[in-house]
């Protein structure tokens, strides 16, 4: 038996291929709700605010939780907005953002300090510096500068990061045996699987399939170094640490979605 063609292939008629029109709905309803949800206007103003209050440590720590809290609550609420959430119950609802909410809000931290520009200029590095001390900010300006690529590639792998079986970045569920998800991955496979896709066919529209192959393996260590660098912060920042801890909890007891709704369809509908 001959396979089917993949969508991931080298597209049979030359390096580049053209999106559909459904593709493209889908890809700027990714952005638009991204964007609808993004703190970015909080960060700017606070990167603007901590420099003339630079001699206040407390206020300027207070300011950069918020903006860390607003990343929280964009990332959910985008998360929240997506078809492939709203059809999912509200205890798989929870399983999903146990399971992948930490690594999402370090991928929208990420996102929003490279739109932000906050590692171009010195005194922007407060709203980061004054959380994470120096060491850990150069790693995070080290990471950020490599990340030259389009936003909407973030975005994009973001919306496929939100729908992985992946793993608990940080462990600490009693009752993880009953986990909705634990024996129901298979539920996610159709979002994660439609955005992959997605995203790899506006790499190849755009860059066409070697370039795209180089652009997609960066952009993937790039965000496991992000990753990594959270995990440390988590390990050794008492402030990070309280906040992601404090984070679970409220995903655990809030309701995210009303199961009543009516549930739009499966897949990669526009």
């Amino acid at each position: 038996t001959i396979p089917k063609p993949s969508a991931l292939d080298r597209p049979s008629d030359g390096n580049y291929l053209t999106l559909n029109d459904s593709e493209r709905v889908v890809i700027s309803n990714v952005v638009h709700a991204y964007d609808a949800f993004s703190p970015i206007f909080l960060m700017r103003r606070t990167m603007s605010l901590l420099k003339t209050s630079a001699s206040d440590p407390q206020h300027g720590i207070s300011q950069a939780i918020r903006i860390m809290l607003g990343v929280y609550h964009g990332v959910q609420s985008f998360i929240g907005s997506t078809p492939d959430f709203k059809i999912l119950t509200c205890a798989e609802q929870h399983s999903l953002l146990n399971r992948n909410l930490l690594g999402l809000v370090c991928g929208g931290l990420l996102c929003i300090v490279h739109e932000s520009g906050m590692f171009d200029a010195p005194k922007n590095e407060l709203v980061f510096s004054l959380l994470y001390g120096t060491e850990l900010t150069q790693h995070a300006r080290s990471i950020c500068q490599k990340l030259n690529c389009d936003l909407i590639l973030i975005k994009l792998l973001i919306i496929a990061l939100a729908f992985s079986s992946n793993c608990y970045m940080v462990d600490n569920q009693e009752n993880i045996g009953e986990d909705a998800l634990l024996l129901g991955t298979f539920r996610l496979f159709g979002s994660q699987n439609a955005y992959v896709e997605i995203l790899w066919k506006y790499l190849i529209h755009n860059y066409g399939f070697d370039r795209s192959v180089h652009i997609f393996s960066k952009l993937i260590k790039q965000f496991l170094d992000a990753f990594s660098l959270s995990m440390d912060m988590y390990a050794n920042k008492t402030y990070h640490r309280i906040f992601l801890d404090e984070i679970v909890k409220e995903v655990e007891t809030c309701s995210i979605s009303d199961e009543q709704r009516v549930a739009p369809l499966w897949g990669k509908q526009p």
